[in-house]
């Protein structure tokens, strides 16, 4: 069977150890084969076979210290010329740092490029920092730890730098070769190694014939010598054959000899990186087959002689040593000699050559150190490890505190290079106790073991990925030695790299900053600014790749703040020199300040190294750091200043085209945000400028989605400002100081491009101003306007903004901005792509007007209903006509707009009418057809074809033209409309060689204001309704007027109201309101109450409204009633206006003064807009799923009985304004819930749907009408009424006891009932009810419950009850009569009315059923119950009284 045996591989970085503490050979050689190494350039034997002892394949089984075998399969050995112990030389601090400097000048690294983890700008790439090698970024590391583990000198502690074996070579042309072997034996080399090494006597001697057939080509001879030497010797003998014949040279391949020289180079190297690089060629007379000669030749010596004979010292001195290995007994032992044999004891110490104590080699002691060294070389670390830990015990209790120091070294690297996962408790207190002893100043002082200590446990670190430990290790190098602190900071700052799962990037930045300031203390600039470029880059890194917590990273790395601080400042030397420290960095607030530490160090580099470029660079980042203190920023800026001037002395004196500085620099400072910054065209005139488009339709102007009236625009387009040629544009630019000194800017300008518009030349194309000088205190915003005079047609586009920073640095700051995201092609998609930003600039355009619009007298405040006379003036001062502008008023209900005229026209300025027409004599009543469409009147238009005004302004009559030089003068009055605080708009479009046509979209220069209008009270206007007991066909209207002011009085001046169905004509004003003279007057905070009686107009005749009549079918709400069905159910939407309307106007003048004529005037129009721009609101706001855009032909502006009143009136004193208050709509309680009829399908039922969302939007918009009308069920509305009146009294009945008194009195009624509906017939019965009723009817039908008369004063006499049918609009009259006990006052108003109303047939007459049945929606009025509500008097007078 087959036993797998355990292999003793080794890793990289364990190789270093291994190769560091591998076992030395001494090779003493003839003469004869030195010569013929020197022939290849080697200067001895031991340099002729050396590069064969790296891993040299051994591929046997071995046994450790107690039996059990292990598989070895290489092992590495070096080969010395000479052995002796000597004082190890105390390094300077200069030889140290001449050291460091060698290693980075010999890496050819302190110019190369930055390591391939720190990204351009962007941070520190975490997949190329947790794949690649350390060594990579460090190679100079890489020398040093070569060069310092190279450099080791042997030592009484230990054995490893002892030779184990002697190879004696002798020429194979050697006559005697035994005898000359012998002579070698005897050589003081040997003998000197045999008294001073560990191995003393018993050392192996390694015999060697080395025939070099350059000198004898007797193959024969040489064998038979080569028997003589084994016979003489035994089987420690080996023949190396080698031809170094310089006839082979011609003949051997170049490429070959190249590579049998790198042999030899690779192995020097690897032996002395510092050496210079040598031209000779190595080995030039061997060849392959002598290299494989060579090769193995040393694999024979290690496999058959060295490796059995250091088996048998580790058997032999295992067995002296085993009373010392064993548990109790061995201690006990050591103790009682320690207590009783104290002679012999001392007598096996000995002083060594650097005057500490060591034991002798024959001791038991310095046996089991030279069995663990044995054992550690033959890769047996498990073993090893006990025996160190049984030494160390010795060796700490003789207090040998450098062999104490040793062992411990070796127990911990014996765990690390032990295959098992160790913790950190387990071998990092072994090297702490080692190198703590060994710069221990009064026990020993040996920095150089201790240095070497901490390099042999940083590479074992790296190789378990254990560099959690990294930093502290290497922080335990020796303090004095600047740059080699500098040199394992920067170690400790990449092992922070190396951190899983996420780098540990502020540590890495600390250890960094802490190298860099040791390397500049070292006189080693570039490491220094390489190390704080490093930092740099670190400090951009996103916050992902950070840990979560800093004291996470604290805790993880082993370090406090204050440990940090004094790794940076523990035995350093003074640094007066140095301006900054590491010191400096931690006082400052925490991380913040690091940034700017760093670039202020990186600036002072590069201006020492006269790099004044990427100083600049440095320190203009330093002035966007904020967070520094108000002393330094002024200190940085006063040194950027510096720089500049120096740089610009040496660029002055050695100016070329090549390295000539620029002209300007981009500094952080001040702060100029683009998207802040604003163009302004015409800054001297008020409103804000733009291309709108309007589509003259009644819509507000928006920005233009077509450029010139074509093209569609781009989102950028949209918002780009144009100008005329000749016109003043304003840059308006934020400009910040985020520091705390304050700065100043001198000769503030803009930095544009213009495009010529066709080929016009860009030379002399525009002028833009300088601002002298702009003074920003610390932390102070400023607002800095630029002009810009435009003087060709064209493109300018504003690139940055240019200055002096305190009149000394030319300084520019960038103001363009990325364009939108292209996602028109499939590359744009896929890679992201941007326009170019347009909205800093401005197109110069030949065709556009130029109009000096301004606003003149308009108001901050008005009182409600009071008007203002303004004014609109526009000068053309272009050089082109403009034949087209139009006016958007976002308010139309607050303006009245007057026909527009040139200022040099005398006679219109003086001629333009108030807006109140006085007129001596008003009618009574008058009738005027007006259309009833609804209209948004927001547009007017003020030049142009007087045929293409807009509806609703049909009164203004516009210009032709305004020439170049001519004002335009558009007279206009203010109205407070409604009360609070209104933020009006007005919007002024113009076009310069084009009309503009109605309802043809137009893009315009435009001009919008803002206006901020504060509408405060005047007067309060309240309108109620009665019925009218004695004539049903009437109401009674009140309209109550409260004055609000509290110091003014008011006076009414005439009452107009507009309907198309009634008339009204006014009943009384409380006499004590009127003043002599005929005069309504209100005083402050009084009130006064005006009443009308409002009638059908005579002019209206009753039957006109008969079913299938032309009157009743063109009634608006007829019409609405057809569209809205339409609209529901058809897929034809409606595209009919409704009909004029006949409105009757009701004047009444109060007092004895002029009228004002509202009717045949422009202020009739003004108060139909104001009515039409109310009436679309109220339909907006009631249905929200009907379009707007079906508005106007689905609802009228006026409805057949509503009732629309104006108040005018005038102040008495103060300011004498005048005004206006107005009520829209007012219902007198005649049914008109008429929409809801529209819900119901037509006969021919709804249009099919094919879409389900259709269908859905369709039933709710039933559902949202429909609910509406539910929420106006409360409304009071009676769509009958009862009147009655006394006929005539009989006789009464007289008393038979005396024949001259009645006993009853008996009278004629008179009962007329009314159909207020203008749509259906009625059905009803009328019960007639006495007092004697009332008590079994409050309970059930709650009748009168107010009724106070008597219960038996009368009685309805014969039949009490009536039926009838009445038409629409039509009366029913039916007698009753009544009998009275005594002559008096008598309420009859008891009676109970039930209807149900009926279809008109097309004749005209009602049928007879009801039509509530078949009605899914309809006015709550179609059955219904009605009961008076008023009492109703009459008067039973004695004939004989």
């Amino acid at each position: 069977m087959i036993r797998v045996l355990p292999r003793a591989g080794l890793a990289q970085k364990k190789d270093f150890v291994a190769k560091a503490l591998c076992p030395r050979i001494l090779v003493v050689s003839s003469a004869d084969i030195t010569d013929s190494c020197q022939v290849n350039n080697l200067e001895s034997l031991a340099e002729l076979i050396e590069p064969f002892g790296q891993d040299v394949s051994t591929q046997i089984t071995i046994q450790d210290g107690q039996g059990a075998p292990y598989f070895l399969d290489k092992i590495n050995i070096r080969f010395i010329s000479d052995f002796v112990i000597e004082k190890q030389k105390q390094l300077s601090n200069a030889e140290v740092d001449g050291l460091v400097k060698n290693c980075v000048i010999g890496s050819a690294a302190a110019d190369s490029a930055d390591p391939a983890f720190m990204k351009d700008g962007s941070g520190i790439d975490k997949e190329v920092a947790a794949n690649e090698e350390i060594s990579i970024w460090s190679p100079w590391y890489t020398l040093f730890r070569q060069q310092w583990v190279n450099s080791m000198q042997a030592s009484e502690h230990e054995s490893f730098m002892h030779p184990v074996a002697c190879l004696l070579a002798v020429s194979g042309s050697d006559a005697d070769p035994v005898g000359s072997l012998r002579n070698l034996a005897n050589h003081p080399v040997v003998r000197r190694a045999q008294t001073q090494s560990f191995a003393g006597t018993n050392m192996m001697l390694f015999y060697m014939v080395v025939h070099d057939e350059r000198r004898a080509t007797d193959t024969h001879n040489v064998d038979h010598r080569f028997d003589q030497v084994r016979k003489a010797f035994g089987q420690n003998c080996s023949l190396l054959r080698i031809n170094s014949n310089t006839d082979l040279i011609g003949a051997s391949d170049s490429s070959e000899r190249t590579k049998i020289s790198g042999i030899w180079s690779n192995s020097r190297a690897a032996l002395q990186p510092l050496a210079p690089v040598s031209e000779k060629v190595y080995g030039g007379m061997l060849t392959m087959r002598d290299v494989a000669a060579l090769r193995d030749a040393v694999k024979q010596m290690m496999v058959r002689g060295v490796i059995p004979h250091m088996q048998y010292v580790v058997r032999q001195l295992s067995d002296h040593t085993a009373n010392q290995r064993r548990g109790i007994t061995g201690r006990l032992f050591s103790a009682g000699r320690r207590y009783f044999g104290n002679a012999g004891k001392a007598s096996s110490m000995l002083t060594g050559v650097d005057g500490e104590t060591y034991f002798r080699y024959d001791s038991p002691e310095a046996m089991m150190r030279q069995l663990a060294d044995y054992s550690f070389m033959l890769k047996d670390f498990r073993f090893a490890q006990s025996v160190y830990q049984v030494a160390r015990r010795d060796f700490l209790a003789e207090k040998a505190w450098k062999c104490y120091a040793g062992a411990q070294e070796m127990v911990g690297l014996c765990k690390l290079m032990w295959e098992i996962q160790a913790t950190k408790a387990e071998f990092d207190s072994n090297f702490d106790d080692a190198i703590t002893i060994y710069l221990h100043k009064s026990h020993c002082s040996h920095p150089f073991l201790a240095i070497r200590s901490v390099i042999l446990y940083y590479e074992l670190l790296k190789h378990h990925k254990m560099l959690t430990y990294a930093p502290v290790a290497l922080s335990r190098v020796p303090r004095v030695h600047v740059s080699l602190n500098a040199l394992m900071s920067e170690q400790a700052a990449y092992s922070f790299l190396k951190f899983t799962p996420r780098p540990e990037v502020r540590k890495f930045s600390f250890y960094a900053m802490i190298a860099s300031q040791q390397f500049q203390r070292a006189d080693m600039g570039e490491m220094a600014h390489r190390c704080l470029r490093m930092v740099k880059h670190a400090l951009a890194t996103p916050a992902g790749l950070h840990s979560q917590s800093r004291a996470e990273e604290d805790e993880k790395a082993g370090y406090t703040e204050e440990k940090k601080l004094g790794i940076a400042q523990a035995d350093a030397p003074d640094q007066s020199s140095s301006s900054s420290s590491s010191s400096e960095v931690t006082t400052r607030s925490s991380w913040a300040a690091i940034d700017s530490f760093v670039n202020h160090e990186l600036g002072r580099q590069c201006m020492a190294a006269q790099n004044y470029d990427e100083a600049l660079q440095y320190f203009m980042a330093l002035m966007s750091d904020d967070k520094i203190p108000p002393k330094l920023q002024n200190k940085y800026l006063q040194e950027l200043l510096q720089l500049f001037l120096e740089s610009d002395d040496q660029a002055a004196l050695h100016a070329t085209e090549e390295n000539k500085p620029s002209a300007s620099v981009q500094l952080s400072i001040p702060n100029i945000d683009p998207l802040m910054a604003r163009i302004i065209m015409s800054p001297t005139l008020e409103g804000e400028d733009g291309m709108l488009e309007w589509r003259l339709d009644g819509s507000a102007p928006a920005f233009a989605s077509t450029f010139g009236g074509s093209a569609v625009m781009s989102p950028q387009q949209k918002d780009r400002k144009c100008c005329s040629v000749g016109e003043t544009v304003a840059v308006l630019l934020v400009v910040a100081n985020p520091l705390t000194i304050g700065v100043t800017l001198n000769s503030f300008t803009l930095d544009c491009e213009f495009t010529a518009a066709g080929e016009q030349s860009g030379s002399e194309a525009f002028e833009v101003t300088t601002v002298p000088s702009v003074i920003l205190e610390g932390g102070q915003t400023s607002m800095v306007t630029v002009e810009i005079v435009a003087k060709q047609p064209g493109d300018l586009s504003i690139i940055g903004a240019k200055f002096l920073l305190c009149d000394i640095l030319p300084t520019f700051k960038s103001l363009r901005l990325p364009g939108r995201r292209l996602n028109d092609t499939k590359e744009q998609r896929m890679t992201p792509v941007y326009s170019s930003d347009t909205s800093l600039g401005f197109r110069v355009d030949p065709e556009l007007p130029h109009l000096h619009i301004t606003m003149r007298d308009f108001p901050d405040t008005l009182m409600s209903g009071s008007v203002h006379k303004a004014a609109i003036h526009i000068a053309n001062q272009g050089d082109l006509p403009c034949r087209g502008i139009a006016l958007w008023l976002s308010h139309p209900s607050f303006f009245d707009i007057k026909s527009p005229h040139l200022l040099s026209d005398a006679t219109a300025s003086n001629g333009s009418l108030d807006v109140y027409q006085k007129q001596a004599i008003v009618n009574d009543t008058d009738t005027l057809s007006v259309h009833n469409a609804l209209q948004d009147c927001s547009e007017f238009l003020l030049i142009g074809d007087a045929k293409q005004q807009l509806s609703g302004a049909r009164h203004l009559v516009p210009i032709d033209c305004l020439a170049p030089g001519e004002t335009l003068v558009v007279p206009l009055w203010a109205r407070g409309d409604r009360v609070g605080d209104h933020s009006l708009k007005l919007s002024v479009g113009s076009c310069a060689n084009t009309a503009l046509h109605t309802g043809v979209s137009r893009v315009m220069r435009s001009r919008t204001f803002d206006v901020d209008l504060l509408v405060t009270p005047s007067l309060r206007v309240n309108a109620f309704v009665r019925p009218s007991s004695k004539n049903p066909q009437e109401r009674l209207l009140g309209i109550e007027v409260e004055n609000m002011q509290t110091d003014i009085s008011v006076q009414l001046v005439q009452t107009t109201f507009s309907s198309g169905h009634y008339q009204l004509v006014p009943i009384f004003v409380s006499k004590q309101k009127t003043v002599p003279g005929g005069k309504v007057t209100i005083g402050p905070r009084q009130t006064i109450n005006l009443m009308y009686r409002a009638r059908p107009y005579h002019g209206h005749k009753q039957e006109g409204l008969e079913h299938g009549s032309p009157l009743q079918t063109a009634m608006p709400e007829w019409f609405t009633i057809n569209a809205l069905r339409q609209y529901i159910y058809s897929n034809e939407k409606p595209k009919r206006l409704p009909e004029p309307i006949d409105l009757i106007y009701s004047n009444a003048v109060l007092g004895d003064h002029e009228g004002i004529d509202c009717v045949h005037s422009s202020l009739q129009n003004y108060i139909v807009r104001s009515q039409s721009h109310r009436r679309r609101n109220m339909l907006r706001a009631n249905y929200p799923m009907i379009p707007e855009k079906y508005h106007h032909v689905i609802f009228s502006l006026f409805e057949t009985f509503g009732i629309d009143f104006v108040l005018f009136w005038a102040e008495i004193g103060g300011a004498m304004r005048s005004g206006h208050h107005s009520i829209t709509g007012i219902d007198l309680g005649v049914p008109h819930d008429y929409v809801n009829e529209a819900l119901n399908p037509p006969e021919e039922g709804a249009a099919r749907a094919w879409l389900a969302n259709t269908i859905n939007e369709r039933e709710m918009l039933i559902q949202s009408i429909a609910n509406r009308a539910g929420a106006m069920a409360n409304r009071h509305e009676r769509v009958l009424d009862v009147a009655m009146r006394v006929a005539s009294v009989n006789k009464g009945i007289q008393d038979a006891n005396d024949e001259s008194k009645s006993i009853m009195y008996v009278a004629d009624i008179s009962i007329t009932v009314r159909n207020h509906s203008w749509r259906y017939g009625y059905k009803g019965r009328l019960d007639l009810l006495s007092p004697a009723d009332l008590e079994q009817l409050f309970a059930s039908d709650k009748i009168r419950l107010d009724y106070s008369g008597s219960r038996s004063s009368w009685s309805w006499l014969e039949k009490p009850t009536f039926s009838f049918i009445v038409g629409p609009q039509q009366t029913v009259e039916v007698n009753a009569k009544i009998a009275c006990l005594t002559s008096g006052v008598v309420d009859i108003g008891l009676w109970k009315l039930r209807a149900a109303a009926l279809e008109p047939s097309e004749n005209g007459t009602v049928e007879a059923e009801s039509i509530a049945a078949k009605a899914q929606y309809g006015s709550k009025s179609l059955e219904c119950t009605i009961y008076p509500v008023l009492p109703c008097f009459i008067s039973v007078v004695d004939s004989q009284e």
